[in-house]
């Protein structure tokens, strides 16, 4: 948005709503009429999209290719948007599959990786002493599944920490310590199983649980998913 001087702003009327990334009434944040819906994920409320003034969904990893296949020509400043996008929905490529990386290339035009990378991260860590601290002192466990616990100033201390720390050491699962609670993110081929582990926190968003920061629970209730299967 500050790369392309966007600026979030309701106009004083709205005739049309349109509702990117979900096709779940529950995720707006009020009530709407009259609206198309753009979405990727498989699990749609049947009746919300059937009510909408037009509807474009597939399931895929990411919304980006949907638009993309509907609009097909586009300048290259709006798909470098896309490819940025890709990027950070398939976390930084890691779960980025076949037809994702067919699509990137489509994207990225004149652009290379570095570009993103530069755009999404850089500056990102305000206190980085601060969080080489806090990062030097993570916590692993090993029982039956490894996994890191490490406290995070914000969302962003965690995502660098996820992208440092996972796979050199040979993390499963990363625990945050969060302002607003405990963030949990896993290797995707665990994430059906550990998400079903966090099923008894209520106020969760995927990963995200906001009504605690009781990180022993979240743990204990990781482990015995993983002791019991």
């Amino acid at each position: 948005m500050n790369l392309f001087s966007v600026k979030n702003r309701f106009p004083p009327q709205i005739h049309l709503f349109f509702v990117y990334d979900t096709s779940e009434p529950d995720q707006l944040p009020f009530p709407i009429h009259h609206y198309c819906v753009f979405d990727h994920h498989v699990n749609s409320s049947e009746k919300f999209v059937r009510d909408a003034f037009y509807s474009h969904i597939r399931p895929r990893s990411v919304n980006v290719l949907n638009l993309y296949d509907l609009v097909d020509e586009l300048p290259d400043d709006v798909l470098f948007c896309f490819a940025v996008a890709l990027v950070s929905e398939t976390a930084f490529l890691r779960t980025a599959c076949s037809e994702d990386l067919v699509y990137l290339s489509k994207f990225l035009k004149g652009h290379v990786l570095e570009d993103i990378f530069e755009l999404i991260l850089e500056g990102r860590v305000k206190d980085q002493e601060g969080f080489l601290r806090r990062l030097s002192k993570i916590q692993i466990v090993d029982n039956g599944v490894r996994i890191g616990i490490v406290e995070c100033a914000d969302d962003d201390e965690f995502l660098c920490a996820a992208d440092v720390a996972m796979y050199p050491l040979s993390l499963s699962v990363l625990i945050g310590r969060m302002p607003w609670g405990v963030w949990v993110y896993c290797k995707k081929k665990l994430v059906q199983k550990v998400y079903s582990a966090l099923g008894q926190f209520k106020k969760r968003k995927a990963g995200r649980i906001y009504e605690t920061k009781d990180v022993e629970t979240v743990l204990r209730a990781i482990l015995e998913k993983f002791k019991n299967s």
